[in-house]
């Protein structure tokens, strides 16, 4: 699709059409795309604002940057700031690592938060992996708790490593199955005594599905290799 008819279907009332336009645009320079997904950000479409977002993550300029920056702060979609908060990552984590743990910390929409912390699952920084894990376990939001626990797992080979059981611990007393269901999950990645201790009392937890992760994670940590999620 060459940049006329780009423009022409950003003109479009139909969605789809917009949507076309924008993908097409990685085939073309960044110089080309920039302005065109800049003003695609304006669009009354939370849909286009978020395409947009992955748009200029993927071109990485500095005006995008600014621009990425605003809509995961004030965008009134959460789909988009979350769009725009995974979008910052990929200008590299050295920049924006302290971005993303602020802005985790000042939007508590859970669509957001899963975002940010699937973005820092990979930053290689085991001291804001366990501060977002941190922040995330203390919220309201389960699904978020639960991601968050998950994250622990990264921190298996790390400094952080006993921080990180500890977490998980303490969530295996969770009046929430679930919560005791996944950091009972995540402990089979921990060499440590106390949690293979803790998954083995946790056989007879009154939920089976806590059960079958203790059973799958004490089989894990008597027969061997570390964690997945070593680092």
């Amino acid at each position: 699709m060459d940049l006329p008819t780009i423009r022409a279907a950003l003109c479009s009332y139909d969605h789809s059409q917009r949507l076309q336009a924008l993908v097409a645009l990685r085939h073309h320079s960044t110089a080309d795309a920039e302005p065109i997904l800049l003003a695609a950000l304006e669009s009354d479409a939370f849909i286009i604002r978020s395409f947009a977002c992955m748009g200029l993550g993927q071109k990485r300029t500095e005006a995008g940057f600014q621009a990425l920056l605003e809509r995961a702060r004030h965008d009134k979609d959460p789909n988009v700031r979350a769009e725009a908060a995974s979008a910052l990552s990929w200008f590299g984590f050295e920049r924006c690592t302290s971005l993303l743990l602020r802005l985790f910390s000042q939007d508590d929409h859970w669509l957001v938060r899963q975002s940010i912390i699937a973005a820092l699952s990979e930053c290689g920084n085991p001291g804001s992996q366990l501060q977002v894990a941190r922040q995330g376990l203390v919220g309201e939001d389960d699904t978020v708790r639960y991601s968050a626990l998950e994250l622990l797992g990264v921190l298996v080979g790390s400094h952080l490593e006993g921080e990180a059981e500890t977490l998980l611990l303490a969530a295996s007393h969770d009046e929430n199955p679930w919560i005791r269901r996944i950091a009972t999950r995540t402990m089979g990645n921990f060499p440590g005594e106390a949690a293979r201790q803790r998954c083995l009392e946790l056989r007879r937890d009154p939920d089976h599905r806590v059960v079958a992760a203790s059973l799958e994670s004490t089989l894990k940590l008597e027969s061997g290799p570390r964690s997945e999620f070593s680092i």
